[in-house]
């Protein structure tokens, strides 16, 4: 899907690069409630989620990073997620909103998300998206504590 396949690209591309040994490199791009089912499994003790997110706000390439307001939804919504989730949606938000309402996530959850400029069904970024991809990574290294690069395994 262009640029909202940034997430699984993104793993695809850092997956092999050497990561401290409690650092889990995870595509997460499937349903909501599976998603789920690997956090309670975990519990992890802080979460970096890496996406692209059409927001409409900024312009393309964009990255925006905060800190994930862990306030539950309301029932309302989560129910339409689910049901969204079982049809085979699968979409940031709604992870998100299932993992808030059930309590899955830390404290310490941060999301990263790209504006993507190409949300049609094809190949490969547009330029600023792929722009993106280094800014990112040491985003997602600052919040895992590294400060020394990341090099490719051996392995």
């Amino acid at each position: 899907m262009r640029d909202l396949d940034f997430g699984t690209q993104f793993i695809r591309k850092v997956e092999v690069l050497d990561w401290p040994g409690d650092v889990l490199v995870e595509d997460l791009s499937y349903a909501a409630h599976r998603v789920l089912h690997l956090f309670q499994e975990v519990r992890p003790g802080k979460v970096v989620l890496v996406g692209a997110m059409p927001r409409d706000v900024d312009p393309a390439g964009t990255i925006r990073r905060y800190a994930l307001d862990l306030t539950p939804p309301p029932d309302e919504e989560v129910q339409a997620r689910f049901g969204d989730a079982a049809g085979g949606t699968i979409d940031l938000d709604h992870t998100l909103a299932v993992l808030r309402y059930m309590k899955a996530l830390p404290a310490d959850t941060v999301v990263i998300e790209v504006e993507p400029a190409d949300r049609s069904f094809g190949l490969g970024f547009t330029d600023p998206v792929e722009a993106a991809m280094e800014p990112v990574l040491a985003m997602v290294r600052e919040e895992v504590g590294m400060s020394t690069p990341v090099v490719a395994s051996d392995e």
